[in-house]
């Protein structure tokens, strides 16, 4: 159970033991007395307490968990930042009068990273999508020193493999049936 269906829980129950205990004064007194009233109201304002908080359990269940908001805002910056580094490669092989075959591997390299702002971060699997966010920094990385001549060309394949992580991280592994989905 996690730390939110806890606190609901927990906030469900207390407004239940006061129901309880309104309901138990409710009952001692007699339909006639004047105290009977006074504490039937009490009753009926506790019980639509009740009621109302039933109503906004889901919504309560909804609500991101503070370690998948977490991760929802280092995914977010993470690939943003990086489709920035990607278009600042791609405008310093103009600036720079670099050889267009560059642009080979920046323009899918920065494609991806802006693909990569747009995922969706969900409760279950928050984590690995962190992962991916982190590793695309390595990548962009790799992608730069190999773009500006810092370490040799060799090391494409160390992005490209990169890049394979980095995609397995992000690719929804829910485990659907193909079959199951047309069903």
């Amino acid at each position: 159970m996690s730390s939110t269906e806890q606190k609901i829980e927990e906030q469900f129950t207390q407004i239940q033991q006061k129901v309880g205990a309104r309901h138990a004064e409710v009952l001692k007194h007699d339909v006639d007395d004047d105290q009977f009233a006074v504490e039937y109201a009490r009753l009926v304002n506790v019980t639509s307490k009740l009621v109302e908080f039933e109503k906004t359990i889901p919504e309560r269940l909804a609500e991101p968990e503070p370690e998948r908001r977490r991760s929802e805002r280092i995914v977010t910056w993470s690939w943003r930042g990086q489709a920035a580094v990607g278009a600042v490669l791609i405008a310093l092989v103009f600036v720079l009068d670099r050889s267009t075959w560059w642009l080979v591997l920046l323009v899918p390299h920065f494609v991806g990273t802006v693909a990569g702002c747009f995922q969706k971060v969900d409760a279950e699997q928050h984590r690995d999508r962190r992962f991916g966010a982190i590793g695309v920094h390595v990548v962009t990385l790799l992608v730069a020193l190999i773009s500006l001549s810092v370490i040799s060309r060799w090391f494409i394949f160390a992005a490209a493999l990169g890049w394979m992580l980095v995609a397995g991280s992000v690719m929804d592994s829910t485990g659907a049936d193909p079959k199951g989905a047309r069903q």
